[in-house]
């Protein structure tokens, strides 16, 4: 039987700060690919406290082990010049409702009275039908739903639209692009504990393929990354650009598929001007 919490009268919500190193940062800003492991660590313990838990576990009404999967995550940069090595952020994050299965999270890194970057984060529990099938992996409520405020914004509703849109427009057959590269996930460096390809690599490959597309020199304002699916370990992954050839070089959309030609990832990304 699912258990359905109690309403909490707020969001939950934590702060912490951050001394800048260089894992945190990148060459212009802030190391995208740190920030979305750190907070996505932070995501999930937000979800257990949310439980009453102390551990990121979970389990459905059977005892099955399920995962708190992203849907969907926008990372934004506002000003990448404005930090520096042995600088310090103040990461104020927060957790809410988005919908039945889903939790959105909010994480605003500050300097000072400044906000450097945003990023929002939504996940739903899923659990592998078949075990170590990452194409079996199905959605599941877990034993204790947490409920909380509604989100503040409207970002997995629309992320959610967009991903329905894709879906259809994939099985129509209507996102023809430039084909870009192939790329191999590596099974020590690119999975997760649970044997799934690790959310933040899909945008480590967005990038490679952006890159091949055309000479990156400016950085990262936004990047929305909606996820649709996994591969299995040994399996690779085609980018394909989607954004027309006249488009701005400041934006670009990649999908991605696997092997079978199913669309696993779509990216779109602006950088600064």
């Amino acid at each position: 039987m699912t258990i359905y919490s109690r309403e909490t009268p707020a969001a939950i919500a934590q702060s912490q700060e951050i001394l800048l190193g260089m894992a945190q940062l990148s060459v212009q800003g802030l190391s995208e690919d740190w920030w979305l492991k750190h907070l996505g660590d932070i995501h999930w313990q937000m979800i257990a406290t949310a439980m009453g838990q102390e551990e990121p576990v979970f389990r459905d009404a059977d005892g099955r082990l399920i995962y708190a999967a992203f849907c969907a995550t926008h990372f934004e940069q506002c000003d990448p010049a404005a930090v520096a090595l042995g600088g310090r952020l103040t990461v104020r994050s927060s957790l809410w409702q988005a919908g039945r299965s889903r939790l959105q999270s909010i994480h605003e890194l500050w300097q000072g009275n400044s906000r450097v970057a945003r990023l929002r984060m939504v996940s739903t529990f899923v659990t592998h039908g078949v075990a170590g099938v990452n194409k079996s992996v199905l959605r599941v409520p877990p034993a204790i739903v947490p409920v909380l405020p509604p989100a503040p914004d409207g970002f997995a509703d629309e992320a959610a639209a967009r991903a329905r849109y894709l879906r259809g427009a994939h099985r129509a057959g209507q996102l023809g692009g430039q084909n870009l590269r192939r790329h191999q996930p590596q099974m020590d460096l690119d999975f997760n504990a649970v044997g799934l390809l690790y959310f933040p690599t899909f945008s480590r490959i967005a990038a490679e393929a952006e890159g091949a597309a055309c000479a990156i020199t400016t950085p990262i304002q936004s990047r929305v990354m909606i996820y649709l699916g996994n591969i299995e370990i040994g399996e690779g992954l085609q980018s394909t650009r989607l954004t027309p050839k006249d488009a701005p070089s400041t934006a670009a959309e990649i999908a991605l598929t696997d092997d079978q030609g199913g669309l696993i990832a779509v990216c779109t990304v602006t950088r600064q001007a």
